[in-house]
C-alpha cells in the first residue's frame, strides 16, 4: 500500500526552465493519480534528481520506498510531493515521447538521403540515440556519445545497445560515415563491455569498399570481443534508391556478389561456431535470396539477435507459417473464400507464392501472390515494407479478386500510413479493394488468409 507523505505548493521558480517530462495520461488507480498529477502537469526532478526524459523518471522510481517529486503543474504552479511506494504499485502514467538525437554523421549509404521529396517525413531524420538504441534496437555509430550518455547507459543499464560499426579498419570507417577524422569504435566498445553493457553490431556491406579483407578482418575484431559481450553481427547489403544523391561513390550489389560474400563468410561462420557456439555473424537474408542459396535452418540463427535487421526473417516466416497451418488443420475453417491477391516485395515474391499454393491446396483458399514492383524508390529496392501505397496502384491491372492483403511492415501508425505518405484510406479509395494488413509473421499471414466470407 501506498501513503501520501506530504504536498507542498509555492510559486514557480526557476525550476520552470529545467527540461523535465511531461505527464500525458494518469490512471486513476495508479500511484500518480494519489499525488495528483493530471495530463499537463511536468515532472522535474525525482528524489533531487533531474529529469530529462520518461526513462530517467522510470529508472529513478524503480527501485525507491520513498519517491519525492517535483512538479511544475499544467497552472504554472510548481509543488512538491513525496509518497512511500509500496509491492506492486504502479504510477499508471503515459509521458511524452522524447525527440530523438540527431546523427552529425555524412554516412555514404545513408537511406536518409536516398528519398524522393515526398516521402513520409520520419524517413528524412536521422537519428543517432543510445536511448532508442535500447528500446528498439535502432543503430547508433557511436562517434559522438559523450561521457553524460556513456555514464548514462551504465547507471540505467541501457543494455543491449546497437552499433553501427561497418568497418574496425579505421580509415575504412571514418570513409564510410563521412567524417574527417577515424575514431576508436573497438576502444568505445570495450568500455561499454567492461561496464556488462551487451553490444550487437551491423555492417553495411558495400562493394569494392568493405567487403573482402576488411569484411574478414571485422568480423574477426568483433568476434574477439565476443565472450565480454559482443553477442552477433549483423552483414546487411547496401541499398540504394535511384534517388540517392551519392550514387556515383557506390556499386550496387549483384546476385553474383552476394553469392562471393556467402563463400566467404559461410567458412568464418564454421570457424567461430567451433569457438564459440555460435555462427556470431548473421548475414541478412537478402543475400541467400538473390544467390539462389537455401535459407539457414531455425538453428543457425540461435535466438534471432538481429531479425529486425532482416536477419533470419524468412525462416521465422517459413516456419510459423507451417506451423500454424499444422494448427489448421486440426480444425479445418468452414465457408466460402474470397479471391484474394497477396501484395509483397519482389524478393520475397517467389517464396511467399510457394507458401500460397500449399495454403490453396490444402484448404480451398483463392490465393495470389503478385511481387510488386517498386517504381517509387527504383527496382533495386524490392522489400515488401518499402512498398508505396503508389506501387499498389501502379500494379492495380494485377490484382485478382476484391480482397488485398499487404504485410503490416508497408505501413505505420493508426492511419496507416505507406512510405510515399498515402494513406490506407487513400489506396482502397484507388484500388477500389478491400485492402488489409497481415501481421508480419507466418502465423499472422495464416490467419488473414484463411479468414472466409461472412
Amino acid at each position: 500500500m501506498y501513503s501520501l507523505q506530504f504536498e507542498t505548493i509555492y510559486p514557480i521558480t526557476e525550476l520552470k526552465a529545467k527540461k523535465g517530462v511531461t505527464v500525458t495520461e494518469v490512471d486513476p488507480d495508479g500511484l500518480g493519480a494519489v499525488v495528483g498529477l493530471r495530463p499537463g502537469d511536468r515532472i522535474l526532478a525525482v528524489n533531487g534528481r533531474k529529469v530529462r526524459d520518461y526513462l530517467d523518471f522510470q529508472f529513478y522510481t524503480g527501485s525507491e520506498e520513498h519517491v519525492a517529486l517535483t512538479i511544475v503543474q499544467a497552472d504554472g504552479i510548481t509543488r512538491q510531493a513525496a509518497v512511500d511506494v509500496g509491492e506492486g504499485d504502479i504510477w499508471g502514467l503515459d509521458f511524452e515521447a522524447f525527440k530523438p538525437r540527431q546523427c552529425g554523421n555524412e554516412c555514404l549509404f545513408c537511406f536518409c538521403e536516398q528519398n524522393p521529396p515526398d516521402a513520409r517525413p520520419s524517413l528524412f531524420f536521422r537519428d543517432e540515440d543510445i536511448r532508442l538504441s535500447f528500446l528498439h534496437g535502432n543503430y547508433t555509430t557511436m562517434t559522438t556519445l559523450t561521457e553524460e550518455e556513456f555514464n548514462r547507459i551504465v547507471e540505467q543499464r541501457l543494455s543491449p545497445q546497437y552499433v553501427s560499426v561497418h568497418a574496425t579498419d579505421p580509415e575504412v570507417r571514418r570513409y564510410l560515415l563521412g567524417r574527417k577524422q577515424a575514431d576508436d569504435i573497438l576502444g568505445t566498445m570495450r568500455r561499454l563491455l567492461a561496464h556488462g553493457i551487451e553490444l550487437h553490431a551491423q555492417v553495411v556491406l558495400c562493394p569494392t569498399i568493405n567487403d573482402g579483407d576488411v569484411l574478414r578482418r571485422t568480423i574477426y575484431d568483433l568476434a574477439a570481443l565476443h565472450p565480454e559481450g559482443v553477442s552477433s553481427v549483423a552483414i546487411v547489403p547496401l541499398g540504394l534508391t535511384k534517388h540517392h544523391r551519392k550514387r556515383h561513390l557506390l556499386v550496387a550489389p549483384t546476385d553474383e556478389w552476394e553469392a562471393a560474400i556467402i563463400e566467404l563468410v559461410t567458412p568464418i561462420q564454421r570457424d567461430l561456431k567451433r569457438r564459440y557456439g555460435t555462427n556470431f555473424a548473421f548475414l541478412g537474408d537478402e543475400f541467400y535470396i538473390r544467390a539462389g542459396v537455401p535459407i539457414p535452418s531455425a538453428r543457425h540463427y540461435g535466438n534471432y539477435p538481429q531479425i529486425e535487421d532482416g536477419v533470419g526473417m524468412v525462416r521465422r516466416f517459413i516456419d510459423t507459417f507451417h506451423k500454424a497451418v499444422r494448427r489448421a488443420q486440426q480444425r479445418p475453417p468452414t465457408g466460402r473464400f474470397p479471391e484474394t491477391t497477396v501484395a509483397t516485395g519482389t524478393l520475397f515474391a517467389p517464396y511467399l507464392t510457394r507458401l500460397v499454393e500449399q495454403l490453396n491446396a490444402q484448404f480451398g483458399t483463392r490465393l495470389q501472390v503478385v511481387g510488386v514492383p517498386n517504381t517509387y524508390f527504383g527496382h533495386e529496392v524490392n522489400v515488401a515494407g518499402l512498398v508505396a501505397g503508389s506501387d499498389l496502384i501502379a500494379a492495380r491491372h494485377r490484382f485478382r479478386g476484391e480482397r488485398l492483403l499487404i504485410s503490416s511492415e508497408t505501413v505505420m501508425g493508426e492511419r496507416g500510413l505507406f512510405i510515399d505518405n498515402l494513406t490506407l484510406a487513400d489506396v482502397r479509395d484507388r484500388l477500389g479493394l478491400a485492402v488489409e494488413v497481415a501481421g508480419v509473421t507466418g502465423r499472422d499471414f495464416v490467419v488473414a488468409a484463411l479468414q472466409t466470407c461472412a
